[in-house]
């Protein structure tokens, strides 16, 4: 199926934009992602248009909130000062940010702790391929990522290390509903990052990574090692994100994806 739209959407941008770590190229050029116990194959056809490997109900139930294609992302970056944001802006075009499962957020982003991108997404990818329920495509049979009871125990083959303990706690508190992590939805974005941080191994860089990728608060700015040194290089050691507000997310993963480019 051939869908269009009218946003930027640069598959590869976003699959390497650190924001999730299942997202790949397969073959052929198109590009895999995994929403729960949905998997899409999708390729871009021309500057607005992309074929996409699902039925048109999926595409607009699952896919187009998945990559937010409802809301527009309109950022010039003749609109900002700061030069080295005006540079970010133009070579961010294109990402956009996903919508994902929040337990699947925090998970990825708890073993993400002083690990590199190609480990962490290999770290997801072998959990998944041995935890993770199937899913049939018409490129033959994925797996989703794992349920919280499929994280309770024997976690050494995948090797978490000290993060083991945070992976298992947090599968624990959500697997016998001390955690429910569909109701923080109705909290407000300070009030929700205060509850993921009282889970075991959630400090404020892994809570602001989950506020912002798995519930889509879009004010929240997760600051890393990249971002902090753009903070102190560029903006002269304070943090500019608070008055950014809705876009704050968005010029986050610009500034990232930038910094990891040049």
């Amino acid at each position: 199926m051939i869908i269009t739209t009218d946003e930027d959407m640069d598959l590869k941008k976003i699959a390497e934009s650190g924001q999730t770590f299942r997202a790949k190229m397969a073959e052929g050029g198109a590009y895999r992602f995994i929403y729960k116990s949905f998997a899409l194959f999708i390729s871009k056809k021309s500057p607005c248009a992309f074929e996409v490997s699902c039925p048109p109900k999926e595409w607009e139930k699952i896919w187009i909130p998945y990559f937010d294609l409802e809301s527009r992302y309109e950022l010039n970056p003749k609109d900002f000062k700061n030069p080295y944001l005006q540079k970010a802006v133009e070579a961010g075009k294109g990402i956009r940010i996903l919508r994902q499962d929040p337990w699947e957020c925090l998970i990825s982003f708890i073993i993400s702790q002083r690990k590199n991108i190609p480990a962490i997404r290999s770290c997801v990818e072998k959990m998944s391929e041995e935890r993770g329920e199937e899913i049939q495509t018409p490129r033959g049979t994925l797996r989703a990522f794992p349920n919280p009871s499929s994280l309770l125990g024997g976690l050494s083959s995948f090797k978490l290390g000290y993060r083991e303990e945070y992976v298992q706690g947090a599968a624990k508190k959500v697997s016998e509903g001390q955690l429910d992590l569909d109701a923080l939805k109705c909290l407000s974005d300070g009030d929700l990052k205060s509850e993921l941080k009282k889970i075991k191994g959630v400090g404020e860089k892994v809570a602001n990574c989950v506020v912002l990728f798995g519930y889509h608060r879009m004010s929240c700015a997760p600051v890393d090692v990249w971002i902090e040194k753009i903070i102190n290089e560029w903006f002269g050691g304070v943090n500019p994100f608070p008055k950014m507000g809705q876009k704050a997310g968005i010029l986050q993963q610009y500034l990232y994806f930038y910094a990891r480019s040049i």
